[in-house]
């Protein structure tokens, strides 16, 4: 159990990294055609939404690297939250279809963080 939670997590860590780095430095025009969300919030906010999720990919593996295990689960919960936060969004506009991915993955956080924390 424990390689499927640790390949668990560097998938996610790997996704959240790459998602947020495309956030972080990507200007929100090149954005747009792929991401609905960003025409509704400020450049300013689509680039800290980016970080967050830079640094919680991050934080899924760095954390557990250097024995830091509770940075690593308050990574887990608060991807998991932001991505609840993106589900809202979605069904909030009409697109319970686009909800789906944000869905499954605060699911898998939080199946993540639960086994952290037993």
């Amino acid at each position: 159990m424990a390689i499927v939670l640790s390949i668990l997590d560097l998938l996610l860590a790997i996704l959240f990294v790459y998602a947020g780095s495309t956030k972080a430095f990507q200007p929100v025009e090149r954005l747009e055609p792929k991401m609905a969300w960003v025409k509704d919030y400020s450049p300013r906010t689509v680039k800290l939404v980016g970080w967050a999720e830079l640094l919680g990919g991050v934080g899924l593996i760095l954390p557990g690297l250097v024995g830091l295990g509770i940075l690593q689960l308050t990574a887990a919960i608060c991807l998991a939250v932001l991505m609840v936060a993106a589900a809202v969004w979605h069904f909030r506009n009409n697109d319970a279809k686009g909800a789906i991915p944000s869905i499954v993955l605060a699911v898998l956080l939080a199946v993540l963080a639960l086994f952290m924390i037993v």
